[in-house]
């Protein structure tokens, strides 16, 4: 089989295979992944693959609050039935549907938890005998219609899903020697103008295809809140710069770094999951450094543990931050 694709994913929802397979390649051992937006109905048919060709085969999930998950999987005269029995978890927000399967080892687990919950539950049941999967069934399963409740689903080799990294808009301009360039165009050895460590060669470039709903949802920073004249689209977990009297107030600093997922209010700052699969590019300097786009600083290769020259808050931070704001927040420049 050839090599997983980029972040380790192998098929997405909308998208198929992100890398061409032989017809007659299988998924031995992998992680099948499915978020939800709850509420869900009662009795649902969440997911329901029927093919013909060559052998009958089926990859359907059934979900009821009360009796469970059902998730039946027929490869010819082959069938596995897999069950996470219920009652299952209820609230209001984003679930995840964990199916992770090894047929050579002949184990499998079937997972279902509330994701960015105040009390997160997650129950999960544990079997064996599960069956691989076709490549050339997941490039249907994934591009077929399906139930509005659906966010997104995929697979990929791991045995959880690629973590989520800093990324930034395709069309997003960045300041470089030669004046603003899209990101999308930005390649290795371009220099690159930051505000606190000056001219810096580009490392990397590495371009991403990620989901762009559910618990991977982008968000859109509006202008002229954080960019002047541009609306900037970044990941969740993207960090930028804010400034302002409450920050001082606050900090005893001009400005501090937080995620932009922590600044979506519905007006200045919006989940954005119009498309299935966000096209996005994550940047490598090599060092930590603050890189403007449109008079907005974004943070590139900072994590909460890295020398910078601007405080990232903490979580309990940003909540304190956000409520003296008044969901107002102003961009450092």
């Amino acid at each position: 089989m050839p090599p997983p694709p980029q972040q380790g994913w192998v098929a997405l929802s909308d998208r198929g295979l992100l890398t061409p397979a032989a017809p007659d390649a299988l998924l031995h051992h992998g992680l099948f992944v499915m978020e939800l937006a709850l509420p869900l109905e009662n009795v649902s048919l969440l997911l329901d693959y029927q093919a013909n060709v060559g052998w009958p085969r089926t990859f359907a999930i059934f979900h009821d609050r009360d009796t469970g998950i059902i998730l039946l999987h027929r490869q010819g005269s082959a069938v596995a039935r897999h069950v996470l029995p219920g009652p299952l978890p209820q609230g209001r927000g984003t679930a995840r549907l964990s199916f992770q399967f090894d047929a050579p080892a002949r184990q499998w687990s079937l997972s279902f938890e509330i994701l960015a919950s105040e009390h997160p539950l997650k129950i999960t049941a544990h079997g064996r005998n599960p069956l691989p999967i076709p490549l050339s069934d997941l490039q249907s399963l994934c591009t077929q219609p399906r139930p509005s409740a659906v966010l997104w689903l995929g697979f990929t080799e791991g045995a959880a899903p690629p973590n989520a990294a800093p990324w930034i808009g395709l069309r997003t301009t960045i300041e470089t020697s030669l004046g603003p360039v899209l990101a999308g165009h930005l390649k290795p050895g371009d220099i690159l103008l930051t505000q606190d460590r000056g001219p810096i060669p580009l490392r990397a470039a590495q371009r991403l295809a990620l989901p762009a709903r559910g618990s991977f949802a982008p968000v859109l920073l509006r202008a002229p809140f954080f960019g002047h004249t541009q609306d900037l689209l970044v990941s969740a977990d993207q960090l930028l710069a804010i400034c302002g009297p409450e920050v001082e107030y606050l900090f005893g600093t001009d400005a501090v770094l937080m995620p932009a997922g922590s600044l979506t209010d519905g007006r200045t700052a919006l989940s954005d999951q119009r498309r299935a699969i966000t096209g996005s590019v994550a940047l490598d300097l090599g060092t930590p450094a603050l890189i403007e786009t449109n008079g907005c600083l974004l943070a590139i290769g900072h994590d909460q543990s890295c020398d910078s020259p601007l405080r990232c808050l903490q979580t309990y931070e940003v909540l304190t931050l956000m409520t003296l704001l008044g969901r107002t927040p102003r961009r450092a420049a």
